[in-house]
């Protein structure tokens, strides 16, 4: 075979990959060190805060739809979670939910394993404990994607 033919099928095969590879990879975004291989379609756009509360870093970085007449709403929040109070899975679950401060009838949150890390899923949140010191907490708007659409972004991050 010539070298033109090997070019031309190595191009093809290459271009192929990055066509049905899911998003990730080399252009995958990356939120204070952490890198979100996998979004849903067609969120709105985006924009990174940073704050503190209560002795923990956040670095989030917000999908918004809408517009200023009409209105915005959140598509998909996602909060890179770091400080020392993050001790243990049990003290990021009592710490977060009472940080969250929702209603009752909304903090139902079940056990849920997170590429093998301890965590708890709600409605339309999932959060978890990927080392002492760091978590991570994903929501997604249940009115416009699926429970499998918010998991599959919370098995997308890799830290």
């Amino acid at each position: 075979m010539s070298r033109l033919i090997r070019w031309l099928v190595a191009l093809i095969v290459g271009v192929a990959a990055v066509l049905v590879a899911p998003q990730a990879a080399a252009g995958a975004p990356v939120l204070d060190g952490v890198t979100l291989r996998y979004l849903p379609p067609g969120l709105g756009g985006s924009t990174d805060f940073s704050y503190e509360y209560d002795d923990v870093q956040f670095t989030a970085r917000v999908w918004e739809s809408g517009s200023d007449t009409d209105g915005w709403s959140v598509d998909l929040d996602v909060d890179v979670m770091r400080g020392a109070r993050l001790t243990s899975a049990r003290a990021l679950h009592d710490w977060f939910v009472a940080y969250e401060e929702r209603p009752p009838s909304e903090t139902h949150y079940r056990p849920v394993r997170v590429r093998g890390h301890r965590g708890w899923m709600g409605r339309d949140e999932i959060f978890w404990l990927v080392r002492p010191g760091l978590a991570v907490a994903v929501t997604l708007d249940r009115t416009r994607w699926t429970q499998h659409q918010l998991i599959r972004t919370a098995w997308g991050v890799r830290a």
